[in-house]
């Protein structure tokens, strides 16, 4: 099997740098790639020729907060598969339109915790599968996460590497391993329908009235960062329209990342924002953040919201309106 390997810390010309500001640095009598500007990836310029490969270094954290990862699949600079290593958890975080999305990918099936990692080398490792990705801590031959949906699909594309905050990352390594099957988690729309989560949804732009379908990811979250590149203070507007057989009365609830407006049959029930601002916030999506209690008529209704993106971590909207017997009518213009 094939291997290659970077010091990174003499050979960083083998590697496109972008904005990163990556250079040599030390840390704990080692030397290494230093990190230190917000979320820039680090891509090798040359194309490997593996379909399933593992990809290794050992990594650092040196103070409290700070983020290392390991990139493949890219697509471009602003489209690629990243799981990274926190101090205290590993999460994977694939970028899309130019944005992280770790507030929309949340709970065991994208995050790890891990015991505090801060102030000492560790190795870190993800083995890349065409449908998939497993991730090691050290020496455990135990997978610390499987990724079984790589969002961006088939993972062809760069490899490399990434940093937000102070970080280092050295003895880069990239093995031809062999294929091994992992079973996809395929989005099951009719499942997320019986627990009552919205799945179809029409998106525009605001004001423009150009409107266009768009379906759930996976955990039944509406992913704007699929669709829009995710601009600080950009607004979109979706609205979902379905059939319910008669009169009933439940508690909507739902989450969301920005600034949310949200209208029931035109009538305003909730406004509001939710971001990053720990410890009082983490901004992540989740389908019971707010909750309000709605009375739905029998035949059509509508659920129509203005969602406005503040950061850059997921923008979207995820909904649950109790509703088991919901036809959704969809229009597309």
């Amino acid at each position: 099997m094939t291997k290659l390997s970077f010091n990174l810390w003499n050979d960083l010309d083998r590697f496109d740098l972008g904005d990163s500001n990556a250079r040599p640095g030390v840390y704990l009598g080692q030397q290494a790639a230093y990190l230190e500007k917000s979320g820039s990836a680090v891509f090798l310029r040359d194309e490997i020729p593996f379909t399933c490969f593992r990809l290794q270094a050992e990594v650092a954290i040196p103070e409290q907060v700070g983020f290392i990862g390991l990139v493949f699949g890219a697509k471009d600079s602003h489209n690629y598969e990243l799981v990274y290593l926190a101090p205290e958890e590993i999460q994977y975080d694939p970028v899309m339109n130019g944005s992280m999305t770790w507030q929309i990918y949340n709970g065991l099936m994208y995050q790890k915790p891990l015991p505090n990692t801060t102030g000492k080398w560790v190795k870190f490792a993800v083995e890349v599968q065409p449908n998939g990705a497993v991730v090691y801590m050290g020496e455990d031959a135990f997978p610390q996460l499987v990724i079984s949906n790589l969002q961006h699909g088939d993972p062809v594309g760069k490899i490399g590497f990434w940093g937000y905050l102070p970080s280092y990352i050295r003895n880069l390594t990239i093995e031809e391993i062999q294929p091994m099957p992992i079973t996809k988690r395929d989005r099951d729309l009719k499942r997320l329908s019986t627990e009552t989560f919205v799945t179809e949804w029409m998106v525009s732009p605001i004001a423009e009235n150009r409107w266009t379908k768009a379906v759930v990811e996976e955990n039944g979250t509406l992913n704007l960062n699929r669709i829009y590149p995710a601009e600080q203070g950009s607004s979109v507007q979706v609205k979902s329209t379905f059939y319910i057989s008669e009169e009933k009365e439940t508690l909507l609830t739902f989450g969301f990342s920005g600034h949310l407006r949200l209208w029931v049959n035109e009538e305003k029930v909730y406004q509001g924002d939710w971001r990053w601002n720990p410890p009082e916030s983490d901004g992540r999506i989740r389908s019971n953040m707010a909750s309000v209690p709605v009375r739905w008529r029998a035949g059509v209704n509508t659920i129509r919201a203005e969602i406005t993106n503040s950061e850059f971590f997921g923008w979207g909207l995820c909904i649950k309106t109790g509703l088991s017997d919901m036809s959704f009518i969809t229009d597309e213009k």
